[in-house]
């Protein structure tokens, strides 16, 4: 048994004004044959769990291209289709598979599509007719009819923070093996719900998602179930199929595949208003501070969160602790090349004066005039040791550590989401240490910081991926949609 594999991913911010070009997907994580088994055997991602499974199985691997652009906004669509013709080239020149398994995010929108990744899978089964296609998407994906009807199995990630990557790789493993030898006839059954919600809503460790995780195990578990998927969707994306989306996949019974799909449906459906949330501001957070002596407090900023398409140069966080003097605290991270620039020209032990963040738009708060004194300064280069991508190398670009009045700033060259705890340690600082530590980050950030923060405060700022959904000019999405319209009655 002989199966291709590969990936071109990117989680669309429409709402962000900076393009995605070539360059984004070229100078991020792109492999290539070989490369790609190389790059991510015996990592916790999904490529490195279906790596590992179909060795087990005896799966012979074709590798195409592997390509992953940090979130931002609306990808350059001559960009796309040179990625796409090059991953359909590989694949056309690639004899004898018996199947493909496609590595997708599912939130990608270019400048002409805003199906991307159902253009893709379409264009893959023009070239493999008959063979098995099965998708892996993330729980942000946007799923569409286009994709549910040209993969045989479609698997979405069961968490956030995504833990379970690696597991879902497994699964795509056994699934296309069983299909290819003729052991399982899947059947999928696909509804969207008029529902949009907010990533810290969206956390499989709070209360609400962590039983709704549960219904779905119960669900994977009954007779006849292969596979089921909740994307919770990306709300980010202002596109018509953006929200939530459920999958159920059975084996040969398609009616079977209805009622389950309609029951669980329904049930998410009444739970819409406890996706409700409630922000504090960044003042109201350092008072919660300074009325504890635990640490550290983590400041979760999800509104300039890169793994969502925020700049990551947002500076409101950063001039209200200094106006407030919060000792002991770290901001994580700011990407501002310039400023990263100019305190490696002044050196370990010197004192620099800099604008810094607030370069890529006046919406994420504006250039913080500062003196700082430059405490250190590394490549950037970590290796992922929490939960999420465990064995994965980590590049930050070039990195300084400033500190002003008793305040740490990782400044970095690169937008990187700073979920590991090793971005902290790699540059010396130990965040179990801290006071406080503010995280440009909605959700992932807790699969490594959950266990040693004392408390944990979703703050309110401004931003391309906030929280609060009545804040974006959405025009494209399908209306009506909860929260922005109201609702009586919905049916399945």
């Amino acid at each position: 048994m002989r199966i291709a594999f590969g990936c071109i991913g990117h989680e669309t911010n429409t709402f962000s004004p900076v393009l995605t070009s070539i360059n984004s997907f070229t100078d991020g994580s792109y492999y290539v044959d070989e490369e790609i088994i190389s790059a991510f055997s015996h990592t916790s991602t999904i490529t490195g769990g279906f790596i590992e499974n179909a060795n087990k199985l005896g799966i012979e691997l074709a590798p195409l291209l592997w390509t992953f652009a940090t979130p931002s906004g609306t990808v350059d669509h001559k960009a796309y289709q040179t990625l796409k013709d090059e991953f359909l080239n590989r694949l056309h020149d690639t004899r004898d598979i018996d199947g493909i398994f496609l590595d997708l995010h599912g939130a990608m929108v270019t400048e002409q599509l805003e199906d991307a990744e159902g253009d893709l899978i379409l264009a893959v089964r023009e070239i493999v007719g008959a063979l098995p296609i099965v998708t892996t998407l993330d729980l942000h994906a946007n799923i569409t009819p286009k994709m549910a009807e040209n993969s045989e199995v479609i698997i979405g990630f069961d968490t956030y923070p995504h833990v379970d990557c690696y597991e879902r790789g497994l699964e795509a493993a056994e699934i296309i093996s069983a299909i290819v030898q003729g052991k399982i006839h899947p059947t999928m059954a696909y509804r969207q719900l008029p529902l949009l919600t907010s990533p810290p809503a969206q956390c499989t460790t709070k209360p609400l998602m962590n039983k709704i995780l549960e219904r779905l195990y119960v669900l994977e578990a009954q007779p006849g179930v292969l596979t089921a998927t909740l994307s919770m969707g990306f709300p980010f994306a202002d596109i018509h199929h953006a929200g939530v989306s459920i999958l159920v996949t059975t084996d040969g019974d398609q009616e079977l595949a209805e009622q389950h799909i309609n029951e669980f449906a329904s049930y998410i459906w009444e739970t819409r208003q406890a996706f409700n949330l409630n922000l504090i501001s960044v003042e109201q957070a350092i008072e919660r501070v300074s009325q504890t002596k635990e640490k550290p407090i983590i400041l979760a900023e999800g509104s300039d969160n890169p793994g969502g398409g925020g700049p990551c140069d947002g500076t409101v966080i950063l001039n209200t602790l200094i106006k407030n003097q919060v000792k002991g605290a770290v901001v994580a991270v700011i990407a501002d090349p310039e400023s990263v620039e100019l305190s490696i020209q002044a050196g370990v032990g010197k004192n620099v004066d800099l604008e810094v963040g607030g370069k890529t738009d006046s919406l994420h708060g504006n250039p913080v005039s500062l003196t700082g004194y430059v405490k250190t300064i590394s490549d950037g280069n970590f290796i992922h040791k929490g939960p999420m991508g465990r064995g994965r190398a980590g590049h930050m670009g070039r990195t300084v550590v400033l500190e002003v009045d008793g305040i740490e700033i990782i400044l970095t060259e690169k937008r990187i989401q700073p979920y590991d705890a090793e971005v902290l340690r790699s540059v010396g600082i130990e965040p179990a240490d801290r006071e406080l530590v503010a995280l440009k980050s909605a959700v992932h950030f807790r699969a490594d910081y959950a266990s040693i923060a004392h408390e944990i405060l979703e703050v309110d700022t401004p931003g391309v991926h906030s929280p609060d959904l009545f804040s974006y000019d959405y025009r494209k999405i399908r209306r009506p949609i909860y929260p922005l319209d109201s609702y009586t009655t919905w049916q399945t």
